[in-house]
């Protein structure tokens, strides 16, 4: 079924990536996300960032900002459809409200938990969850360390994967196409983003990342959690727990419908 998205999609390929479209597309997304309204209070495109940032979603504001010339000037490969790009993007953004709307309803599964741990600063600053490691005095310090660990923090993994999930699905009509091998190759990169080899296993990125900003408390309160109880394949590379090797393999690129002899970006 060719949805309203998808048509604006076709009409605009190969053309230069207007502001219109970015505009339009994301209120089309936006259409069936009534459960995010208090989680995105404006939407804005700009062309002053310096560094390169295609899209940001301030928490504070609860603001989504895209900046249509850093996708334009952008030279990954992923990226060169600009159109599918700026689409990538602004649902990126919105995972990121998603995310924290997650975040503020407090809820103890295994999403929330590490979600919470990825905007910790975020958490402890608006009194959502206490930490045995860091009090309010501290938040600069976390701040620097979160943007430290960008590669590993479980957040941005989670707005990833869940942004590129939403353009194989948009695709999924369009068989045997660039598109699609793009959204299925960058979604299967997002699920092994950050699993790392150190000869003996894979480590875990959610692991690392609690490590190497800190938080020790809660990653002693993850282990513990992830060795009681016996997480599926799907939860575990979803939000960063330990995979095997031969998952990374075999079944990441089963799960996104590659094959390793496919050409991949």
């Amino acid at each position: 079924m060719r949805t309203e998205l998808y048509e604006l999609y076709d009409r605009n390929l190969g053309r230069k990536l207007e502001e219109c479209f970015i505009n339009e597309a994301y209120e089309l997304m936006l259409k069936k996300e009534d459960s995010l309204d208090q989680y995105i209070n404006d939407f804005k495109i700009e062309n002053n960032e310096p560094n390169n940032v295609l899209g940001k979603y301030l928490y504070e504001d609860k603001e989504i900002v895209i900046y249509p010339q850093s996708i334009i000037n952008s030279n990954n490969p992923e990226y060169k459809n600009k159109q599918l790009a700026a689409l990538e993007t602004i649902r990126h953004e919105i995972e990121h409200a998603r995310n924290l709307k997650t975040i503020e309803e407090g809820r103890k599964d295994i999403e929330s938990k590490v979600l919470r741990s990825s905007l910790k600063d975020y958490v402890i600053d608006h009194n959502i969850e206490y930490s045995l490691d860091y009090g309010k005095d501290d938040l600069i310090s976390l701040r620097m360390k979160i943007v430290e660990n960008y590669e590993t923090n479980p957040g941005e993994r989670i707005a990833e994967i869940k942004a590129w999930k939403y353009l194989v699905n948009l695709l999924k009509n369009k068989r045997k196409t660039e598109d699609l091998l793009i959204a299925r190759s960058m979604l299967y990169y997002s699920y092994i983003r950050g699993y790392k080899n150190n000869k003996y296993h894979l480590e875990s990125p959610t692991f690392d990342f609690l490590l190497k900003t800190g938080m020790f408390h809660d990653l002693l309160f993850l282990k513990r959690d992830f060795e009681k109880k016996d997480y599926c394949f799907n939860t575990r590379i979803m939000y960063g727990l330990p995979i095997s090797y031969n998952e990374q393999k075999d079944k990441a690129l089963q799960k996104v419908k590659l094959k390793r002899r496919t050409k991949m970006y």
